[in-house]
């Protein structure tokens, strides 16, 4: 299945859901993407296909989360803050979303005693499976 074909089957499932309102798709976009507002949070979500970047990103935050079970809970109070406040608009110079899963992720990370890993630290990379090679770039 292709990327304009995934796209176009994720905007219809989404049109039918109950959890999801205000769908929108932006296929013309630099990364295509098919937006929509969690209807319990507000919080908006944004799918896309094929966009290799987005997926190692969220396998770096699915394993940070799996890890820690406060990361999540934080993360999204952050979000929620960030809308009510009104700079989570990417769109109008505003942060993008993953922004914010960064700055808990570092706030977790610098503790005086960590909770979390440092990003390429031998845990991640065992996580991730990383080859030995790339561990050189260890702090």
């Amino acid at each position: 299945m292709h990327q304009p074909d995934v796209l176009l089957l994720v905007k219809e499932t989404l049109l039918v859901s109950p959890l999801f309102i205000d769908l929108e798709a932006d296929f013309h976009a630099r990364v295509p993407v098919v937006i929509c507002k969690e209807k319990k949070s507000g919080l908006i979500c944004k799918v896309s296909a094929g966009n290799e970047n987005a997926f190692q990103t969220t396998t770096y935050l699915s394993a940070l989360a799996s890890r820690e079970h406060l990361l999540l809970p934080l993360v999204l109070g952050l979000r929620r803050w960030a809308q009510i406040c009104e700079i989570d608009r990417a769109e109008e110079g505003g942060l993008p979303p993953y922004v914010f899963a960064l700055m808990v992720i570092y706030f977790l990370q610098q503790r005086k005693e960590p909770i979390l890993p440092a990003y390429l630290n031998s845990e991640v990379c065992t996580c991730f499976h990383l080859e030995p090679e790339i561990k050189y770039l260890q702090y």
